[in-house]
């Protein structure tokens, strides 16, 4: 009686183990896609600023990159574009800047915008959703365009301030 219940039990172990019927995977088409479309606008510099600007190539080169974030439709799509924010901000940052904006405000403005640009980078290695940091990336490079504004308009030299 023990074997045949013994065998019994084995059999009907093996039975249920293979009767796992195997699920069908199916790719989700949504699974690549990015919410990204609710954006902060980007802000541009004033025109005195812009004026400045203009002549500047490795800027318009970042300013055209960060362009393409707003196009942004898959994680493939944000990776390119990440990429080319990479390489434009290296370019940027070895790149001669301007007399007026040869500043450590502005470089250090440049700097968390870099920050923003890896963070996201870091998200997307790991399987996070970008949505919150690529918010804060657009947020560091409009506080980095507002800062060529404020150096602008400022009446105020630092030289005074430490001339004592």
């Amino acid at each position: 009686m023990n074997k045949s219940f013994l065998i019994i039990l084995v059999f009907l172990g093996c039975i249920a183990c293979g009767e796992k019927k195997a699920e069908d995977v199916k790719e989700d088409p949504a699974a690549g896609l990015v919410a990204l479309k609710k954006l902060p606008k980007k802000d541009n510099a004033s025109f005195g600023a812009t004026e400045i600007l203009k002549d500047w190539t490795e800027y318009n080169a970042l300013n055209a990159a960060v362009n393409a974030v707003y196009t942004i439709d898959t994680k493939e799509d944000l990776i390119v574009v990440l990429e080319n924010l990479v390489e434009k901000q290296k370019l940027l940052e070895a790149s001669a800047y301007p007399e007026v904006f040869d500043r450590a405000d502005i470089k250090s403005r440049q700097k968390v915008f870099k920050t923003k640009v890896l963070q996201v980078k870091f998200d997307l290695e790991y399987d996070k959703d970008p949505r919150k940091t690529v918010i804060e990336l657009v947020k560091a490079y409009n506080a980095f365009n507002n800062q060529f504004s404020v150096v602008i308009k400022s009446t105020l030299k630092p030289e005074i301030l430490f001339d004592e």
